[in-house]
């Protein structure tokens, strides 16, 4: 059992949370959810020793933790040179390859470079370094950025009968729902816990809310008394009765409403993205005509044929390393088919949002990057910045300083500010809290345009609203 008691950890003096307890063990299955930025990984860095805390304690009581990080950086060696390093005895590689078929993961090659494994296969040769350790305590964080469809899929079998305690980050609803039996909220520095998968959280806390709302209606109603009722006897015209009747009053009020304050829930929200677009539905956007694409002898795709046309919103869907970001540079214009024809619309303005976020400069501050990445006047760019959830505070923070999801964030500000006719999303909704996974879903929704929508969450899509959908898999694309 590891046992945090009364847990405070402060950046630069300003608290991520306060005071928090909790339990984790008996091989229990949690979510840790909350808004980005909300000190998530910052707790999974406390529990696995990590971080030091300003106060309280971590207690682990027999327990070996292994840790899997949201983002996680691999030497330039081949995989059979870095597994090898990761073995005490190497003697004992049995160990691994029992480990890689409990993982499903066997289609690989040990003299292969590990820059060159899909993202899938890295997560895998992380998961399999954890498990070296013989871990009684997974701390998994964001584990489905890293994957396609079928390893979700595969993810969630192998957590739900997986014999350990595991406690996940995660923004994939339905894949919180397949997995989890707890969930654990860290909002306004403090842990809420609920027992049951996601769908029974979002239920209970939605009573909560209510229940916190009637709380603060009825101290409001009682404040007003009070003030009331002090008012009054000020007005006493005996002094000696006017006093006495004064400090009962403020007892009261330190008793009833100063010992037990109570507030307004804000849930505080990234606001709705307006994209514009004059596009007709009849436009041709896109069309692939017989497209082949191969890097040297080894082929990627061969006679791919889809069109796109104005005003449809479209899924592309598929395994990593099938191709789908190839797809996408042969649009841009950044790679060129090895066979057949791509043709894109005449006068469209193509928009791009990159599954990772490379072009952002993480030496510059937040208003000086999207000054010079939108052009936009000085005096509209806080307000603009503002819609995403970024305050003036914030305006001055570099850029590598944000988390990932507030990274992920501040890039759908700068993207959003142009308007587009076609919008091209490769999984847009990696590191996004769910609040705003549910605003840029009615976004999209409400979108007139084209969109070509890359994602892995299954929720997500449908949410969108998806009425095309093209699998690629095995260098062949099938439409639906």
């Amino acid at each position: 059992m590891i046992i945090g008691t009364n847990i405070t950890k402060t950046f630069t003096g300003d608290p991520v949370f306060e005071n928090i307890d909790f339990k984790l063990g008996n091989n229990r299955k949690i979510a840790l959810v909350g808004k980005n930025g909300c000190g998530k990984s910052t707790l999974f860095k406390i529990i696995a020793g990590e971080l030091e805390i300003e106060a309280g304690s971590v207690r682990n009581d027999g327990e070996i933790i292994g840790y899997i990080p949201q983002e996680f950086n691999y030497p330039a060696q081949l995989v059979g040179e870095y597994l090898e390093k990761l073995l005490e005895n190497p003697w004992d590689f049995y160990k691994i390859d029992q480990i890689a078929e409990e993982l499903d993961f066997t289609n690989f090659d040990m003299y292969q470079e590990i820059k060159t494994l899909s993202e899938g296969q890295k997560m895998k040769l992380k998961i399999l370094e954890v498990l070296l350790k013989e871990p009684t305590v997974l701390l998994v964080d964001e584990p489905t950025n890293h994957l396609d469809i079928d390893g979700i899929l595969w993810f969630e079998q192998y957590i739900k009968y997986l014999h350990k305690t595991v406690i996940m980050i995660s923004h994939d609803r339905e894949f919180l729902n397949n997995t989890v039996d707890e969930i654990w909220e860290l909002e306004n520095k403090k842990i809420i816990n609920f027992m049951g998968n996601y769908d029974f959280y979002k239920e209970e806390k939605l009573k909560l809310i209510n229940k916190w709302n009637e709380d603060y209606v009825r101290f409001l109603k009682k404040k007003t008394q009070l003030d009331t009722l002090l008012a009054n006897v000020r007005k006493i015209k005996d002094g000696k009765k006017r006093g006495s009747a004064v400090s009962n009053v403020k007892k009261r009020i330190d008793r009833e409403l100063t010992q037990n304050e109570k507030e307004k829930y804000v849930n505080k929200k990234m606001q709705q993205v307006n994209f514009e677009t004059g596009v007709t539905h009849a436009k041709l956007m896109i069309r692939f005509d017989e497209a082949s694409k191969a890097y040297g002898a080894k082929p990627i795709f061969t006679d791919l044929s889809f069109e796109v046309r104005g005003g449809e919103k479209v899924w592309l869907f598929g395994p990593n390393g099938a191709g789908k970001s190839t797809i996408v540079k042969l649009i841009m214009g950044d790679e060129v088919v090895t066979e057949g024809t791509v043709k894109i619309g005449e006068n469209l303005r193509i928009g791009y949002f990159a599954q990772k976020q490379t072009h952002l400069a993480h030496d510059k501050d937040l208003l000086t990057f999207f000054l010079e990445e939108t052009k936009c006047e000085y005096g509209a760019a806080f307000s603009n910045l503002r819609k995403f959830m970024f305050e003036k505070d914030d305006l001055k923070k570099k850029v590598g300083n944000l988390s990932p999801g507030q990274r992920a964030r501040f890039a759908f500000a700068i993207f959003a500010y142009k308007n587009y006719d076609m919008l091209i999303l490769d999984e847009p909704d990696n590191h996004l809290d769910i609040d705003t996974k549910e605003v840029l879903e009615e976004s999209l929704r409400e979108y007139k345009g084209t969109l070509l929508l890359i994602s892995h969450d299954r929720f997500f899509v449908e949410r969108v609203g998806v009425e095309k959908v093209l699998n690629l898999k095995n260098g062949n694309l099938r439409e639906y």
